[in-house]
C-alpha cells in the first residue's frame, strides 16, 4: 500500500516555502536589530530608519502570508496528515497575530458562510443607516484587534463548551508562541513584531478585504456575482495564489488555487453578462483609488450643493 504524499496538491510547495520565507525575514531582522554593527546601524537615526522600514515589509509579506496564504490551508489543508497540517496551521499565523483557529473561525464559520449579512458577517465594513459602507480607514483601525475580539468572545461565549474549550486551549499555544521575541528583548518585540502585526491586519489585510467586497451587494437572482469582486492583473495573482480571482473562490472554495485562473475562464462569459465587477488591476491599484475616495470624502459631501426645497404647491 503506497503512502500518500506529504502535501495535498504539488502546488501547495509554494505555499510552504512562502511561510518560511516569511520566518525568515523576522528572524534576520531580529538578528540585525540584536547586532546593530552588523548592518551597518551606528546610531538612533539608523535604527529608526531600519525599524520603520522594516516593520512595513514584515507587515505587507505577513498581511500576504496569512490573509492569502494560510487562507488556502484554512479552506482546503494543504497536508495530508491532520497532526501535521494542525501543528503547521499553529506556526503559521502566530507570525501574523492570529491563533490558527480563530481566524479560521472569522474567514469560514462567520464570512463565507454568511457572506455580506448585515446581522452576521461582522468581518466586512459595517453599514450606515442609507445603505452606504463606513470610511475605509475607519474600518481599518477598527476590525483588529478591536471588532475581531469583541465578536470572537460573544461567539464562543454563547457557543457549545467545546469549541469554547478549542478557542482557549488554542489561544493558549499562540500566546507562547507570540510570546517568544519578548523573551528575547521586548523593545525589539514592539517594533519588529507587534507593529508589524499591525500593519498586516490593519493595512495589508485590512485594505485587502476592503476592495474584495467594496460596493458589493448579497447575492440575488438578479446579482448572483455582485458579492465580490474579481482583481485580475496577471502579475498581482501570480504573486498571490490568485487571491484576485474572489468571485470564482467564494463560490466554488474548494477549488484549488492554483486552479483559479482556469476556473474563471469557464465562468467568464457568465460573470460579463450578469455585469460583475472585474477589474483589471490588483489590489493595491484598487486600494490606492479607494484610499483617495475615502480621503477626499468629506470634503466632496461639503462641495455637494443641498437639495432646494420644494415648491409651495399652486392654488386652483
Amino acid at each position: 500500500m503506497s503512502r500518500k504524499p506529504i502535501l495535498n496538491h504539488p502546488e501547495d510547495l509554494h505555499c510552504v516555502a512562502f511561510h518560511m520565507l516569511v520566518l525568515a525575514s523576522y528572524a534576520l531582522a531580529f538578528w540585525i536589530y540584536l547586532y546593530p554593527a552588523m548592518g551597518h546601524i551606528s546610531g538612533p537615526w539608523s535604527m529608526g530608519a531600519f525599524i520603520v522600514a522594516s516593520s512595513f515589509l514584515l507587515g505587507w509579506i505577513s498581511g500576504v502570508d496569512i490573509g492569502i496564504n494560510f487562507h488556502n490551508h484554512a479552506h482546503r489543508s494543504i497536508f495530508n496528515n491532520p497532526f501535521l497540517a494542525r501543528w503547521f496551521g499553529r506556526f503559521w499565523t502566530f507570525s501574523g497575530g492570529w491563533p490558527s483557529y480563530l481566524w479560521r473561525h472569522a474567514h469560514v464559520v462567520v464570512h463565507h458562510s454568511n457572506l455580506l449579512d448585515p446581522e452576521v458577517d461582522w468581518t466586512v465594513a459595517r453599514r450606515r443607516p442609507d445603505g452606504t459602507a463606513e470610511n475605509m480607514f475607519v474600518y481599518m483601525l477598527c476590525h483588529w484587534p478591536w471588532r475581531y475580539a469583541k465578536h470572537m468572545w460573544l461567539e464562543f461565549a454563547r457557543g457549545s463548551v467545546k469549541r469554547r474549550n478549542a478557542a482557549i486551549k488554542e489561544t493558549a499555544i499562540f500566546l507562547v508562541l507570540w510570546s517568544i521575541p519578548f523573551w528575547i528583548d521586548w523593545k525589539m518585540a514592539i517594533f519588529l513584531w507587534v507593529l508589524p502585526h499591525w500593519v498586516a491586519n490593519a493595512g495589508a489585510m485590512g485594505a485587502g478585504m476592503w476592495v474584495q467586497h467594496e460596493n458589493c451587494v448579497p447575492a440575488t437572482a438578479e446579482q448572483p456575482h455582485g458579492h465580490s469582486n474579481d482583481h485580475l492583473r496577471h502579475a498581482f495573482n501570480a504573486t498571490t495564489f490568485n487571491i484576485g480571482y474572489h468571485i470564482e473562490h467564494h463560490e466554488h472554495p474548494l477549488v484549488h488555487w492554483s486552479e483559479l485562473p482556469a476556473l474563471h475562464e469557464q465562468m467568464k462569459a457568465e460573470l460579463i453578462a450578469s455585469g460583475a465587477n472585474l477589474e483589471p488591476v490588483g489590489y493595491s491599484g484598487a486600494a490606492r483609488r479607494a484610499y483617495f475616495e475615502a480621503m477626499t470624502a468629506p470634503f466632496r459631501k461639503m462641495r455637494t450643493p443641498a437639495a432646494p426645497p420644494a415648491a409651495p404647491p399652486q392654488n386652483a
